[in-house]
């Protein structure tokens, strides 16, 4: 998440975990990442703004690649 928030301007509105079936039955490991609400006023522009979605896509890409590089214990 790090990297994500350091990458824009968004808030940090803590890490949540769940069963969500998205991931629960997906056939490879999966995250789900909600980057803001397309109703908030500030956050709805910032999410139609192609550079804004640029660095969410390199703050998630940066984070999943360092989560790849440790050798965590897997469930």
């Amino acid at each position: 998440m790090g990297y994500l928030l350091s990458s824009t301007t968004a808030s940090n509105r803590g890490l949540r975990t769940s069963d969500f079936f998205v991931n629960k039955h997906a056939p490879v490991p999966s995250v789900l990442v909600e980057m803001g609400y397309v109703t908030h006023p500030i956050e709805g522009l910032n999410l139609r703004n192609p550079r804004y979605l640029d660095r969410i896509a390199y703050g998630i890409a940066r984070g999943v690649l360092e989560y790849l590089e440790h050798d965590y214990p897997t469930q």
